[in-house]
């Protein structure tokens, strides 16, 4: 028994040793103090994020969805830097439901990327939609500057098409 204790020991030390190496090697990545913005009208939705800390690299990060031609929705983005940095970075998602409230599923999605500047923006065609469903756009953006990565999530309420 005393010997399975210890292998048991020596396994946690060795996974804790790992472990802690292991998260040095990767970049230091921290969701910067911010607020959301949000406008919903008939045709359109958006989640606007405002960073509030001073000194920051991640400025604003904005997701949009709207009502292209009918049977099509129209997803836009944006992700700003404070200045030029290694990389800006923004991923938007499009999720439909059937009542707008829970069982969310994401039908496709679009990244932007820009190097050695301040803003990545994305804009999808317009995207052929299923009649009497309810749609939301996710946006997932990020700032990068030595080695130092900043990040935000957006998401609009839900729109009925």
């Amino acid at each position: 028994m005393v010997q399975y204790l210890k292998a048991g020991c020596v396994f946690a030390l060795t996974g804790l040793l790992f472990f802690g190496i292991k998260n040095t090697a990767y970049a230091e990545e921290v969701t910067p103090a911010g607020y959301h913005v949000y406008d919903v009208q008939d045709t359109e939705v958006s989640d606007t994020w405002y960073g509030i800390g001073r000194g920051n690299y991640l400025q604003v990060g904005i997701t949009k969805l709207s009502h292209g031609k009918k049977g099509y929705a129209l997803c836009d983005g944006y992700t700003m830097a404070h200045f030029d940095c290694d990389r800006v970075y923004l991923r938007i998602y499009l999720d439909e439901s059937d009542n707008g409230t829970d069982g969310w599923g994401t039908v496709d999605y679009w990244t932007g990327i820009a190097y050695n500047d301040a803003v990545a923006t994305m804009e999808c065609d317009p995207y052929k939609i299923t009649s009497g469903k309810y749609y939301r756009a996710k946006g997932v953006h990020s700032v990068t500057q030595d080695g130092y990565t900043e990040t935000t999530t957006t998401c609009t309420d839900a729109l009925l098409f």
